[in-house]
This record gives structure tokens, C-alpha cells and sequence, in this order.
């Protein structure tokens, strides 16, 4: 009770829930609609207690809030089209990229910096499943650079894992089956965790 696969050790973190948190992809989303209309490629996009004032074609932006400013980093990754790209945060404090930043102690930092944890995860099922595919994608399927490649997608949202290049089709594919049956096994736990929730406060407000 209260040892690793428990979740206990996730219980010291503070939840995502509960923080105020900027997404670099509606940043880019919010840049492409601001362009379209004005032809400017100097935006200056709202965010609680301030805003974010970037240009993406010269890659450079300055965060602002509570009459605090400081540089924010930026970085565009490419999709397979070669022309259109995917835009991640650098985390002012650790200088991973991230495609989310969380509002904590007057700075907005990574996840990981911010030690927070998704709510779910402090439930003890789904971290076994997740340390299983952890184990699936790094180990056998040899995808060490994932968190490069997704950067805030958890391990059990993955859509593409690249085949390993001596890997044979055969062995791929079973581990792929392996890891998509995980998938499922997860989802189907945490909707069953979700149904428990809305149980619970369903009692507490007398809808029962």
C-alpha cells in the first residue's frame, strides 16, 4: 500500500486540472487566422494576465503577464508535407520543447519542471498500463526519442511508432498489435475510472 505501482508517488504533484496553461498549437492556429486577415506578421495573442507577442517568421516571441516579460522560445517542427510545420514552446526553464506550458510560481513552464501529473495518473491500473507501454515502445520497439517527437503526449496516445530499421515486418507488427491491445486496455480502464467519478459525485449531490 502506497508503494510504486500505487500511485502514491504521484500524489506529491499538483494536477494539470488546476493550473492556467498556454498551447502552442492554438498559438499557430490563432497566427495563421491573424495573417490571413491583416497581412501582419507581428501578433500579439491574449493569454491570462497578458499576452504573447511573436513573429513566427523571424521565430522569435516575448511572453508577457502580470507586468512580467521575458523571451519565450520557439520551435517549428515540419510535417511530412515539407511544407506546412508543427510549432512547440521551449520551456523558459528546462529548455525542453513542449507543446504545452503551465502557469506556476509567476513563470509558465513545462509539465515536467512544473511537477505536475494528469489526475488520472495518480490511479494505480492505468500507471502499470503506462509503464507497460513505456517498456513496449522504448525497449522492444526501440523509440527512444518519442518525448522528442510528441512532446506532452503521454505514452498511451501515441499514433505512429516508427519500425525500427532491422526490425523485421513480422516482429513489428506483433509488437504494434501488442501495443495497440495495451491501448485498449488502457482506454477502456480509464473510462471505467471516468464512469466511477461522475458516480461518485453524482451521490454526492443526491442524483441518484
Amino acid at each position: 500500500m502506497g508503494g510504486y505501482n500505487s500511485g502514491g508517488h504521484n500524489k506529491t504533484h499538483g494536477r494539470v486540472e488546476e493550473y492556467w496553461r498556454i498551447d502552442s498549437f492554438d498559438l499557430l492556429r490563432y497566427a495563421d487566422w491573424f495573417e490571413l486577415l491583416t497581412n501582419d506578421y507581428e501578433i500579439n495573442y491574449p493569454i491570462m494576465g497578458g499576452n504573447i507577442f511573436c513573429n513566427l517568421l523571424e521565430g522569435a516571441a516575448q511572453i508577457s503577464h502580470n507586468g512580467r516579460k521575458y523571451p519565450l522560445g520557439l520551435s517549428k517542427v515540419p510535417n511530412v508535407d515539407g511544407i506546412s510545420y508543427r510549432l512547440y514552446f521551449i520551456c523558459p526553464k528546462c529548455g525542453r520543447r513542449a507543446r504545452h506550458l503551465y502557469k506556476k510560481n509567476l513563470l509558465y513552464q513545462c509539465r515536467k519542471c512544473a511537477k505536475l501529473n494528469y489526475g488520472i495518473q495518480q490511479r494505480s491500473g492505468l500507471n502499470l498500463l503506462r509503464r507497460k507501454m513505456y517498456f513496449l515502445v522504448v525497449n522492444k520497439l526501440q523509440y527512444v526519442d518519442w518525448e522528442l517527437d510528441y512532446p506532452d503526449i503521454p505514452i498511451q496516445d501515441l499514433w505512429h511508432i516508427p519500425k525500427p530499421r532491422y526490425m523485421r515486418w513480422a516482429k513489428y507488427d506483433a509488437l504494434m498489435e501488442e501495443y495497440r491491445r495495451l491501448q485498449k486496455e488502457y482506454e477502456g480502464l480509464y473510462n471505467d475510472s471516468l464512469l466511477k467519478a461522475f458516480g461518485r459525485v453524482n451521490k454526492l449531490l443526491g442524483n441518484d
